[in-house]
């Protein structure tokens, strides 16, 4: 199946859905894991076309909100006057931060031309200075933020690549750095078993490999410190969920705080 057919229906059924399925079967009943993706520049091309439009109307957003406010929380004590998002897609993250910090100068780097092109409409009137690149090979200066930030992306870029990605990440940043992605070490056995199958998710140990550049982790959260918060949240949703698949709520992604 080429990347250009996956997002294509066959008897009715996105390819899409039918490739999660299988994938599924195959670990539920063999107990087979396919390999991971080692390269999901073409996935987030494709995607890139229908994800905001996924995103923003089938009141995901709702739910993926509770984590945004999270990262605000966790950058109103800090002094910063500029920030970037690796894997920025179409700006969510950073037009929230320019709201929240009006001075604050905003950047983000994304592999997906079409999500980069709809930045350009979301994004207008924020003077972002987005591009087009791969996180493990930033074409920023280095110091060029004082704080990069990460919501959902590292956990799609495969363990041969990972350390690559750290350490642009130390590179580019002059301060902080703020992750909230998947970690199978601090998650729930019912996530972790759903998570396990599909190929495009990849678990990283942030603490191990921050500590391994020298660098402190001032903070590392999970589910457990989310738990009640996520439960009110939740209560105060009046939109029911309309995306094919369920939300996986508080345990889905981790907090580290890094210390450049």
């Amino acid at each position: 199946m080429t990347s250009s057919d996956y997002w294509k229906k066959f008897l009715g059924i996105e390819v899409f859905k039918i490739d999660y399925y299988y994938k599924w079967l195959l670990y539920r009943f063999l107990g087979l894991e396919l390999p991971k993706l080692k390269s999901q520049r073409q996935y987030w091309t494709e995607r890139g076309n229908s994800y905001m439009n996924e995103f923003m109307g089938e009141n995901y957003v709702d739910r993926e909100i509770f984590f945004q406010d999270i990262l605000i929380e966790q950058l109103k004590p800090l002094k910063f006057d500029s920030l970037f998002e690796a894997g920025c897609g179409f700006g969510w993250n950073i037009k929230r931060v320019k709201d929240e910090f009006p001075g604050t100068r905003i950047g983000g780097v994304d592999f997906s031309v079409p999500q980069l092109n709809y930045s350009k409409d979301y994004l207008t009137g924020y003077q972002a200075e987005t591009c087009h690149a791969d996180i493990c090979s930033m074409p920023l200066k280095d110091n060029a933020y004082d704080i990069g930030i990460s919501v959902g992306v590292f956990m799609n870029i495969h363990a041969s690549k990972i350390s690559e990605a750290t350490k642009e990440m130390t590179r580019v940043c002059k301060k902080y750095i703020i992750h909230l992605e998947y970690d199978e070490n601090n998650t729930t056995r019912e996530l972790k078993k759903k998570r396990s199958f599909k190929t495009n998710i990849v678990s990283h140990d942030y603490r191990k490999l921050y500590e391994a550049l020298g660098k402190e982790v001032l903070q590392l959260q999970t589910y457990r410190d989310f738990d009640k918060a996520y439960a009110v949240h939740v209560n105060n949703l009046k939109n029911k969920l309309e995306c094919w698949e369920e939300f996986e709520g508080p345990a889905k992604y981790i907090l580290t705080v890094i210390k450049v």
